[in-house]
């Protein structure tokens, strides 16, 4: 997975303790933006773990190649937020690893018909 740097680190570091392979954006000096984050996902094979709404456009509106997008709601609360991220890992794993374009909320998770490429 790759969150991107709007991802609280306290859920990185959950999902790493929790067994998952994290790469995190905000670990890097700078921010490669949006468009670079995507790319570099898709070229690692790994899923887009993000808050940033653009991403839905460059991935429906645009048609960027991607290997599975996990966007998340901002909710202001860190402990909420991993709860959120770990429940959707592991309830929606097989479509995420399938390349689906998930959004999650506390009310629950959907699908949109972003089509994954490779």
């Amino acid at each position: 997975m790759l969150a991107d740097t709007n991802v609280v680190a306290h859920a990185v570091r959950a999902m790493r303790s929790a067994g998952h392979d994290v790469v995190y954006g905000a670990e890097r000096t700078e921010d490669p933006g949006d468009r670079a984050l995507l790319a570099e996902a898709h070229a690692s094979g790994r899923i887009l773990l993000t808050k940033d709404n653009d991403l839905g456009a460059l991935v429906h509106r645009d048609d960027l190649p991607h290997f599975g997008v996990m966007l998340i709601d901002d909710l202001g609360d860190p402990a909420a937020e991993v709860r959120l991220i770990l429940s959707a890992l592991l309830s929606h794993a097989g479509r995420l690893a399938e390349g689906a374009f998930l959004r999650v909320t506390p009310s629950g998770v959907r699908e949109s018909q972003a089509s994954p490429s490779s």
